[in-house]
């Protein structure tokens, strides 16, 4: 227990403290990165597509399939219609999952960097904790409705400790404007106790659940009651699905769970200008 506590307030004091850490002549390893092309196409009135942009940062040179030390990011550069609008959120929404604590990074560069140096920082405090990190986020184009593009993100970080940890967002984005969109533009004012009772009702569908079973000793959750998040993508069909990390609303051991409502199940609730609809 004393060792486990070492490592994880040595781990914070790694990333609180690594742009003031120097690396000693004995623990400096060398690392390489890839190179990204910042170019994209300058057209804004095309068709929305996306690029798949990969950055990667190796401590000693190592090879990622490998067991050792490193730091990928796999993220999406839009051209088209609104380019540089989404280009900024879909940067916004890197650079906010590459942070740590109270840690923000301005580039993926100094993010890095800032990783490496805390792993060095961490084996000299910690010689018995974990013999390598890694840190992995990979951005995909989840779905896309005629007027929403749903961006998924897929966060996965080891720094010592019984598991990896894992975590997914999605970003909604209108392809029109490239403003990003929210519930309160699907739904209609005052949805909020609809769309609860819905996501009740399908996660007992899902579970095999009677209306008056307790989600606590029978639905495997924290509470008993289940609620809408904001963490969610469209369908390819129009509807809406809702996704829940682990440690959200069940155990870790349970993993994520995905509820998905339908359009036909959704549209009692949409607004009189959805983009959904």
């Amino acid at each position: 227990m004393k060792i486990l506590i070492l490592i994880l307030f040595s781990v914070f004091i790694a990333f609180g403290c690594s742009k003031n850490k120097t690396e000693s002549p004995g623990d400096k390893t060398g690392t390489t990165e890839s190179k990204t092309n910042s170019g994209s196409n300058t057209k804004d009135d095309g068709p929305l597509k996306f690029t798949e942009k990969p950055f990667l940062k190796t401590n000693n040179n190592c090879n990622p399939s490998d067991t050792c030390t490193y730091f990928k990011v796999d993220y999406l550069e839009a051209s088209g219609k609104s380019k540089d609008k989404i280009n900024s959120l879909l940067m916004s929404e890197v650079l906010a999952n590459v942070s740590f604590g109270d840690s923000k990074y301005p580039s993926l560069q100094i993010a890095a960097d800032s990783f490496m140096t805390s792993f060095v920082s961490f084996r000299k405090e910690v010689p018995e904790g974990a013999q390598f990190w890694y840190f992995e986020y990979f951005m995909s184009v989840d779905n896309q409705t005629p007027k929403i593009v749903s961006i998924s993100g897929s966060n996965s970080s080891y720094m010592g400790g019984a598991h990896p940890n894992t975590y997914v967002s999605f970003l909604n984005i209108n392809k029109e404007t490239g403003d990003t969109i929210s519930l309160s533009n699907i739904f209609a004012a005052g949805f909020e106790k609809k769309l609860n009772a819905l996501v009740d009702a399908k996660y007992r569908e899902m579970k095999g659940l009677k209306p008056g079973d307790n989600l606590m000793e029978k639905g495997e959750l924290f509470e008993n009651k289940i609620e809408f998040n904001y963490n969610w993508s469209t369908t390819k069909e129009g509807g809406i699905m809702f996704y829940y990390n682990p440690y959200e609303i069940a155990a870790y051991v349970f993993g994520p769970t995905e509820l998905t409502l339908s359009k036909k199940e959704i549209e009692g609730l949409l607004s009189a200008d959805s983009p959904l609809k």
